[in-house]
């Protein structure tokens, strides 16, 4: 059973979603530049010095050492700091507070060099912080809003993507839609999703921005393979997986996990390899390219 599905193993709902890519892409920039005025207008084509670096504890794991004692101090350091962030996060999902007390600076939920904005969250739709909001007028509140109004009137593209699937394939079929940004030089450790236990969905990635770049600088790892945002494509986020950006400059994507059912993939049988088999790929780089 695959782990990564490509554009055109999607069906049609993957052509569907590509098509949209400049209009998620547009919305994206002019709401967070004019909302909150916390991003330059250059901030995807001019070389950036990110705040956010790549964790220096696995700066070495994207390229894997021969010695031994060095690979198994990685190995140690991954799987303490992997078991911490989890605790931390699912804790923050199970109470409800994951996007709550987060610095909300430039409007977007961030762990280490990747950040994010959801539009729909656990089948939800989402505002910023708030399932529904308030409209106000001259100081005066006037009822509320709901959540999916308010991102329709801002992201009115994405939405109408997003409702098309929905209105055809069901309400249930859009677990998560949300903005995905990897900084430059940014990395994500190796990790499993935290949601999505089941495999039922497939989290699919439609680039956005995506900087000019070797194949070497730029990819997602799903078990020692590797897939190039050149396409929109689907993976299993139960194998384990991380995310690589090597450039100087952001990286944009949208993410939306649908149920298997709504892109006629069946059922995910068989678990996914275990840690340690993923790392053995990886360091005989046994891996391949998928795309």
């Amino acid at each position: 059973m695959p782990n990564v599905y490509l554009q055109k193993d999607l069906g049609m709902i993957g052509d569907f979603m590509h098509t949209y890519r400049k209009d998620i892409a547009d919305e994206f920039y002019k709401n967070i530049d004019t909302i909150n005025n916390q991003m330059p207008k250059d901030f995807f084509t001019k070389p950036q010095r990110s705040s956010l670096q790549r964790w220096p504890i696995f700066a070495n794991l994207t390229d894997a050492s021969n010695d031994l004692g060095t690979v198994m101090n990685l190995i140690r350091i991954v799987f303490t700091k992997y078991k911490n962030l989890t605790h931390k996060v699912v804790n923050k999902i199970v109470n409800g507070t994951w996007w709550d007390k987060t610095d909300h600076h430039d409007n977007m939920f961030h762990i280490g060099n990747w950040k994010m904005k959801p539009l729909i969250y656990n089948k939800r739709w989402v505002w910023d912080n708030d399932l529904d909001r308030f409209q106000q007028v001259g100081g005066v509140k006037f009822g509320s809003i709901g959540a999916r109004e308010l991102v329709k009137k801002r992201y009115p593209k994405t939405a109408e993507m997003l409702d098309k699937i929905r209105l055809q394939y069901g309400e249930d079929c859009i677990i998560k839609a949300t903005y995905s940004l990897l900084t430059a030089g940014g990395y994500i450790p190796v990790h499993r999703g935290l949601e999505n236990h089941d495999s039922v969905a497939v989290r699919c990635h439609i680039p956005l921005i995506i900087p000019k770049h070797e194949k070497n600088e730029m990819y997602l790892e799903v078990h020692g393979d590797r897939v190039y945002w050149t396409e929109t494509f689907g993976f299993d986020n139960q194998a384990f997986h991380t995310a690589t950006n090597k450039t100087q400059y952001n990286r944009l994507v949208f993410m939306v996990d649908i149920t298997r059912k709504a892109l006629s993939l069946p059922k995910q049988e068989k678990r996914s390899m275990p840690f340690t088999k993923r790392l053995i790929r990886k360091l005989l780089r046994l891996g391949k390219d998928l795309n």
